[in-house]
């Protein structure tokens, strides 16, 4: 997307100076005042709220706000949040991450109330929509700690993040890798540094980002809108099916329709469509069933006992205490607590023959 990020650049730059030359218009027309002064005002303000990034790892509730602000000013553009090591991070991006639950669906968020000083003048509140992206991505490993990491991993998606997050769980293959000699592997590698399939999608990504096509409009035919209508219905019906106890799964199944209808939006703007068509609304769906049966799995994650217990049999040497505690990052607990994981993990593996 490099190609993207550059074209997008100047059309950011080219759309901003256009929404700015037309505000300092209605301004002078309003309060009869130059319009170069109204402009030149206006830019120095829109300056001041900083560069738009067009990603960023991590950040503070005020800034994503004061970024927000650029975006409804300049009626164009993103927040797009990108985690990288998922595990690692979480715990110190629970603010941003937070901030986001609210900006999900409808891209609004309330602002706060700050004293008003002559050093430090409040800002306007600007009504407005502006498209919230996040995508976090990490080894399971490090999420899934059985300690505080995954707790809160999971508090987030019970609060609503289930709902409105596409999921991927992944598991490399490297038995096909390992099958190959050295040679092939060789030149697999240099084929696919070379993909000709990766230059052709950069080459399409860029021209997206062309102000020709600003502000694109989609339209929803009946049949594709009567299929979606039949998705939401069989997603509601099956949410009703599952137990009371099942809240994370129920949410996320019942808000399907609405991340399908929106997916397949962006794959008929990645086409040009001028329409959402039948295969894009079938594709997005499949995309969607195919998310929900990774969250499955990410639910049915294992115990903290359960892997007490295969460490402890697949270590191969006696351990004590302190080895686990060093090893495992749920182990460091109180004694109580210990003792109930030795002995659950004890009867699980009597159970399962470990």
């Amino acid at each position: 997307i490099h190609g993207f990020k550059r074209q997008f650049s100047n059309t950011f730059t080219e759309i901003a100076d256009m929404k700015l030359q037309k505000k300092a218009s209605d301004l002078s027309a309003v309060n009869g005042s130059d319009y170069d002064q109204e402009y030149e005002k206006l830019t120095k303000e829109f300056i001041n709220l900083g560069s738009y990034p067009f990603t960023f790892d991590s950040g503070t509730t005020p800034a994503i706000k004061q970024l927000r602000t650029k975006l409804l000013i300049s009626e164009i553009g993103s927040i797009n949040y990108q985690m990288d090591e998922i595990g690692s991070n979480l715990i110190g991006n629970t603010e941003v991450l937070t901030t986001f639950l609210e900006l999900f669906d409808q891209g609004m968020i309330k602002q706060k109330l700050t004293k008003n000083t002559h050093e430090n003048k409040r800002g306007e509140d600007l009504d407005g929509k502006t498209p919230a992206n996040m995508l976090l991505f990490g080894t399971p490993s490090k999420l899934f700690d059985g300690s505080q990491t995954e707790d809160a991993f999971y508090d987030f998606l019970e609060t609503g993040y289930a709902r409105r997050c596409f999921f991927a769980l992944g598991n490399p293959n490297r038995k096909a890798f390992h099958s190959l000699t050295p040679e092939e592997a060789y030149k697999q590698a240099l084929l696919n540094s070379n993909s000709p399939t990766i230059s052709t999608l950069a080459t399409n990504f860029q021209q997206l980002a062309s102000i020709k096509y600003y502000n694109w409009k989609l339209e929803v035919p009946d049949d594709v809108g009567i299929k979606l209508v039949e998705y939401r219905f069989a997603c509601e019906k099956y949410a009703e099916s599952l137990p009371e106890h099942s809240e994370i799964l129920k949410a996320e199944i019942a808000h399907r329709f609405f991340k399908a209808l929106k997916l397949a939006g962006a794959f008929a703007f990645v086409d040009l469509s001028l329409e959402i068509t039948m295969e894009h609304l079938l594709q997005a769906i499949l995309l969607t069933e195919d998310s929900g049966e990774a969250l499955k799995t990410i639910l049915n994650r294992e115990k903290p006992y359960v892997k007490l217990a295969k460490y402890i049999a697949s270590s191969g040497i006696e351990l004590t205490h302190a080895d686990l505690t060093e090893a495992l990052p749920f182990y460091k607990t109180t004694s109580t607590y210990r003792n109930e994981q030795i002995n659950l993990a004890t009867a699980w593996g009597y159970k399962n023959h470990i």
